[in-house]
């Protein structure tokens, strides 16, 4: 999963364009020291984002911002199988 362009936001979101979805914005929002979807604002050119998928944006984006220790901790946690 790559990351195609991101900007900061208010209240420390950060806002992501991945490069499968290259016309929907991904707002992460800090919690406990990692990054999580927070909202998607999906365009219908891009395929249909899965639960699968985002927990695939918050382990890139985690491992971007420097995050992933504090994401692997959080009670939920599996590697994900398939990084691209």
């Amino acid at each position: 999963m790559n990351i195609h362009q991101y900007s900061y936001k208010k209240k420390g979101k950060i806002e992501f364009v991945f490069e499968d979805w290259p016309h929907s914005k991904v707002t992460m929002a800090p919690i406990q020291g990692y990054y999580f979807v927070r909202c998607i604002k999906w365009s219908s050119q891009d395929p249909i984002v899965t639960r699968t998928d985002l927990e695939k944006m918050e382990w890139a984006a985690n491992q971007y911002v420097g995050t992933a220790p504090f994401y692997r901790k959080r009670k939920a946690f599996e590697t994900p199988s398939s990084p691209k």
